[in-house]
């Protein structure tokens, strides 16, 4: 027996591309490129973006000098490197490192190459089959083809010697090598999903609402209004082609066009017309009042979006949160942010260590290649500075001790031992 779900369907499709030996990443082959420029357009969805590709990377390796150590001619250094990759691994599950040896068999350079411009080799061509395609253009936005000499082929990443002796044998010698691609997929031979997959037709939903105000502002929110005048005698046109007529808009059609938009919403115009059978109508007609929908559904669209990305509410919209005085609420959100993304870190921190274990010298003798998390401080946050001041100023009052500890526990939440650590710490 079959089922059949028509109300499902893949969000992407995976197929092998013969012409350039790989497997398209979805129909068009550009899913990360949609993908990116989608999140681009959505306020909500970049600042989401931007908040788990922070906490992936936490505030830099627990070896403090560690980030400043160079690992390609170009001058990448680690912490730049990391910073890279948890910025794809924050959005598209992802990332990809590219490696080359030296003729000991020892990594002698790194590179970062971004996420959406590896396509993996299609497995059933002898070619291609264990191999990454890289190329910067598969969505077309610079050229209208993909130029087939431009895309260039890396092996996957294997440090066996023999397996390298044989690469390189294959590529016609180390001159011709051109090293190996370490290519972190959640997935098993296949593509994986960006982090918020699942809502992504709301970053577009986001982007429509906000094309929508900003054609209301430069409108200067006019109301939709007809005009009525009479049908316009073609005049003969002397400048043009034979059998073109003159199309050119009239001089009221011109100062009606200057009349809308933001700025010139307080001008006059002043129409002339000879009779009143001339004379133009307008007539303003009603339609259905967007506001109160609009408010709506760009609330709901920015919560589905955040809940997507995983990243809790009080980190986005820290103003529409409760928030208690003392950043209570806030500073739980980023433990359970940083407990949310500590699996990131900890499949980054693997890869790096696998890497480098093969590096032509020691960059990290401790072996210690941990993240730190980002650390529960909102000392810098306003809400924080002026509790932390009012607080002092409630501490340092000639009040009895009994009330500051009153006021520390209802006004600022603090539990009852907290409170009245503080003001005994003071007496």
């Amino acid at each position: 027996m079959k089922t059949y779900l028509p109300q499902i369907e893949r969000r992407i499709l995976v197929r092998p591309n013969q012409t350039f030996g790989i497997l398209n990443f979805d129909i068009d082959n550009a899913y990360p490129q949609r993908m990116l420029e989608l999140v681009a357009a959505s306020p909500t969805a970049k600042d989401c973006w931007n908040k788990r590709a922070k906490f992936i990377a936490g505030v830099g390796f627990e070896e403090a000098k560690l980030g400043k150590q160079i690992i390609n001619s170009k001058g990448l250094t680690l912490a730049k490197l990391l910073k890279a990759v948890a910025t794809d691994k924050a959005l598209f599950t992802g990332f990809g490192i590219h490696v080359n040896y030296n003729a000991n068999f020892k990594i002698c350079t790194v590179n970062y190459v971004k996420f959406e411009d590896i396509r993996m080799g299609d497995t059933d061509n002898v070619d291609t089959a264990d191999k990454y395609a890289v190329y910067n253009d598969w969505g077309r936005k610079t050229w209208k083809h993909i130029s087939r000499s431009k895309v260039i082929f890396f092996d996957r990443y294997n440090p066996d010697p023999e397996v390298i002796k044989q690469q390189v044998s294959a590529a016609g010698g180390w001159e011709q090598y051109k090293g190996q691609l370490f290519y972190f997929n959640p997935q098993i031979d296949d593509y994986p999903l960006i982090e918020a997959d699942s809502v992504w037709e709301d970053f577009e939903t986001e982007a429509g609402i906000k094309a929508f105000n900003n054609r209301e502002v430069t409108t200067g929110f006019l109301p939709s209004t007809m005009l009525f005048m009479p049908a316009r005698r073609e005049e003969a046109d002397n400048s043009g082609g034979v059998g073109e007529s003159n199309n050119s808009p009239s001089q009221l059609e011109k100062d009606l066009g200057t009349f809308q938009g933001a700025k010139s919403a307080q001008k006059i115009i002043v129409i002339e017309y000879e009779d009143e059978k001339s004379k133009p109508e307008f007539q303003p007609y009603s339609i259905q009042n967007n506001d109160k929908l609009f408010e709506s559904t760009e609330r709901s669209v920015e919560a589905r979006i955040i809940k997507g990305f995983s990243v809790p509410k009080e980190l986005v919209n820290p103003e529409k949160s409760s928030g208690l005085s003392n950043g209570g609420e806030k500073k739980e959100a980023i433990r359970e942010f940083n407990d949310n993304t500590a699996p990131d870190r900890a499949e980054i921190t693997e890869v790096l260590e696998e890497l480098f274990s093969h590096y032509h010298k020691p960059l990290n003798p401790s072996g210690n290649w941990n993240i730190v998390p980002v650390p529960a401080n909102v000392a810098e946050d306003s809400i924080g500075v002026k509790a932390g001041s009012a607080i002092n100023q409630l501490l340092l009052a000639q009040l009895p001790a009994e009330s500051k500890i009153a006021t520390l526990i209802h006004a600022y939440g603090f539990k009852q031992a907290e409170a009245k650590a503080m003001v005994q710490g003071l007496i």
